[in-house]
């Protein structure tokens, strides 16, 4: 996989993953996939300069939180926030926002995952 320099720059600002890691998880799935989901997010739209990072981040982690069904990439997309210096307090604001137009299920679900990734990386959960 041929990772573009300037998006592989701007991947390793959010995750603390190797290229040999998105390697074994994305390539083998399907290569092609992999390289256009990696330009699309990486080369394009987290370029934009109209909103900050963090709202991107925020819209992000509501949007895959109501969407259900994607939580690997909620996981990715919370570990990714907290690098960034969101703060739990802000994701947790998320999860309300969530909650009033995507259902209590979705946010419950969203916050479970958030409270085992607080957890497991020893951050204050209060």
């Amino acid at each position: 996989m041929t990772i573009a320099e300037d998006n592989w720059n701007l991947i390793k600002k959010f995750t603390n993953l190797t290229l040999e890691d998105i390697e074994k998880q994305f390539v083998q799935i399907f290569p092609d996939l992999a390289n256009k989901i990696i330009d699309d997010i990486y080369g394009s739209a987290y370029r934009r300069k109209h909103i900050s990072m963090k709202t991107r981040h925020l819209i992000t982690i509501g949007i895959i939180s109501a969407m259900g069904g994607c939580e690997n990439q909620l996981q990715f997309q919370l570990k990714a926030a907290l690098s960034l210096g969101i703060t739990p307090e802000e994701i947790r604001e998320a999860f309300i926002q969530v909650a009033v137009f995507a259902g209590n299920a979705r946010a419950i679900n969203s916050a479970t995952i958030f409270h085992s990734i607080l957890t497991e990386e020893k951050i204050n959960n209060d």
